[in-house]
């Protein structure tokens, strides 16, 4: 990795934003020397803290097949959402971000920050690095830590060695933002909501959310690495201790919209940062997927009407149907991963996925906001340790609250009646009859399945799927004797989901009807995967599919830096354009606990 000392805050590309005095209220004179203070150093350390969560959230959604695109490919500068061809891309964002625009400006300001002795500043730049080496880290693997800055070619830590450290920081951060010696300090500089677009200096609030990067870390224990009663446990307290404070906020990164970054990288005018080190987020061209419109959401096709039938009421919420195409049916279409759309039809013809119809989701709109961590993700981090400590009533009920908290952030009201003669209020509770019937027949596909609707642009989504090993009756892993991201789906063959009580008459959005028809749909990976990586020849010479569990499971080191100026070090690891490394589990994906099986027992190696 080469090392660039200063570029601390070089990044006045996020200075030129127009109208950036009002934005971040920093202004660098060109004649002034390159050091910083810390108060122009925390704005911009804060603004990439929340870019990085889009960088690393932009690859998750495709990663994670929740969305696909119009075409088919096995080759581009796409590869998470083409056929998995990463050896030649130029560029990964989140690993500059890292170490660039977080990592090293980060380090100036602490250093700053400590000539001064302001201690609140060297909390907020540690709890942001944290999060920034757990991301890192999560989707990388081995990187350099212990002497990133020391080199221009520095050694690789082990993951193992850096999660090591990450448990060792988050407890000393949560320990310090206690310590009124350092979030009183008399040298402490007043921090002002200018500086601080996330919680305003409130070093409370910052506590709050070292306490939420500590509980995330420890639910990489689960399933596979540490999964016992003592850690679920552990978990369980530490999240009820968050949620339980009166001052606990979601970290949010507002934008004020107007013009390049001053709007949010989800929104529609899909800001791209320092240009050729980024990317624009792809939503106006890409599409659901067939797993996660027609299994997950339930948006079933309906021949007998032009309304929109899904079973799931959030999906209008997160995609607005454009009611185009040959019948103008404004029902939710779909497509299969990376297989490209029939040429009759047109992008047009799918779910706007800025939903600018409804106005609904948060994070695409341009004068939306990143969240860093969110309510539900701390709900399901509960629930999933309750499950696996044997408390699956507690679980259930936590999902369901989860679920509940993610229909009022996307203005899903809750109805006063059953049935009112209101389609949305019959699939209000459709929805739960179907996927949350009961803690009785609650499993962990029914608490991840919830998860990945409410992880939708966030990292987390990918994450959690790599951490049940694409678990799938496709690759044969199960977990608790499920398939995890198998989906049952149950509908009249007529659009209705078989449902009693309910019509399936012309205009009904479920029913009972007759001939009703169940089928299962597991998460699987993209057609025209790139075959020379991800396929192999049979004695006939025909392609076929590798294992079935020849997923994607990390990134390749960033080829700008790395294949340039670490080459001995990919070397030694075995990761230098090597394509079989992209296949290499994470330490927390292993089935050390002994919770899955695979039909394959080879699939563990």
């Amino acid at each position: 990795m080469k090392i660039f000392r200063f570029i601390a805050f070089s990044i006045p590309v996020v200075m030129l934003l127009a109208g950036c005095e009002d934005f971040l209220d920093v202004n660098v004179s060109k004649d002034s020397p390159t050091t910083i203070t810390v108060d122009q150093a925390l704005p911009t350390a804060c603004f990439y803290a929340a870019q990085e969560i889009y960088d690393h959230a932009e690859y998750s959604v495709y990663l994670s097949q929740a969305l696909t695109t119009s075409s088919k490919s096995q080759t581009g500068v796409y590869a998470y959402s083409q056929g998995w061809e990463f050896l030649s891309m130029n560029r990964h964002p989140q690993w500059r971000r890292h170490f660039y625009d977080l990592g090293a400006n980060i380090n100036e300001m602490i250093g700053a920050a400590e000539k001064i002795d302001s201690k609140n500043f060297i909390l907020i730049g540690r709890t942001i690095m944290l999060q920034s080496t757990m991301l890192t880290t999560d989707v990388f693997g081995p990187m350099p830590r212990s002497n990133a800055y020391t080199s221009t070619s520095p050694t690789y830590d082990t993951q193992e060695a850096i999660y090591e450290w990450m448990y060792q920081e988050a407890d000393n951060l949560v320990a310090l933002y206690e310590d009124s010696t350092w979030t009183n300090n008399p040298a402490n500089i007043p921090i002002t909501a200018k500086m601080d677009r996330i919680y305003a200096g409130d070093m409370k609030k910052w506590g709050l959310y070292a306490k939420a990067l500590r509980a995330r870390l420890w639910l990489r224990k689960l399933p596979n690495w540490e999964n016992t009663p003592a850690v679920c446990n552990h978990i369980v307290e530490m999240v009820n201790d968050i949620l339980n404070d009166p001052d606990w906020e979601e970290p949010h990164y507002k934008y004020p919209g107007g013009t390049n970054e001053q709007n949010c990288p989800w929104g529609p005018s899909a800001p791209i940062i320092n240009s050729w080190e980024s990317r624009g987020n792809r939503l106006a061209t890409s599409i659901p997927s067939k797993f996660f419109a027609y299994a997950i959401l339930g948006c079933y096709p309906n021949r007998l009407t032009t309304r929109l039938s899904s079973l799931d009421p959030r999906t209008e919420k997160l995609m607005s149907p454009r009611g185009t195409g040959a019948s103008g049916s404004d029902a939710i279409r779909w497509l299969e991963s990376n297989i490209g759309m029939d040429v009759s039809m047109k992008v047009t013809y799918y779910p706007d996925l800025y939903a600018t119809t409804s106005g609904a989701n948060p994070y695409t709109k341009n004068d939306g906001y990143l969240a860093l961590i969110t309510d539900e993700e701390l709900m399901f981090i509960k629930a999933e340790a309750q499950y696996w400590g044997g408390d699956k009533p507690a679980a259930y009920n936590t999902t369901k609250e989860a679920v509940l908290r993610n229909f009022t952030r996307l203005g899903i009201k809750e109805p006063v009646a059953a049935i009112d003669g209101n389609n949305a209020v019959k699939r209000y509770f459709s929805f739960f009859n179907i996927r949350l019937p009961g803690a009785s027949s609650f499993t962990i596909a029914d608490l991840m399945q919830q998860k990945y609707i409410t992880m939708y642009l966030q990292p987390e989504q990918w994450n959690d799927v790599r951490r049940y090993n694409y678990s799938s009756k496709t690759n044969g892993i199960f977990y608790d004797n499920v398939a995890v991201y198998t989906v049952t789906t149950c509908h009249n063959g007529t659009g209705g989901t078989n449902i009693p009580g309910y019509s399936t008459a012309p205009g009904a959005v479920f029913g009972s009807g007759a001939n009703p028809m169940t089928a299962e749909y597991s998460l699987r990976r993209p057609y025209n995967l790139y075959e020379p990586y991800w396929m192999q020849t049979d004695a006939f010479g025909v392609n076929a599919e590798l294992s079935p569990n020849a997923w994607i499971t990390r990134l390749n080191y960033d080829p700008e830096t790395e294949d340039k100026y670490n080459k001995a070090e990919l070397e030694r690891l075995g990761a230098y354009k090597n394509h079989e490394w992209l296949k290499k589990r994470m330490i927390w994906a292993y089935n050390i606990s002994g919770k899955a099986t695979a039909s394959d027992p080879t699939e563990w190696k």
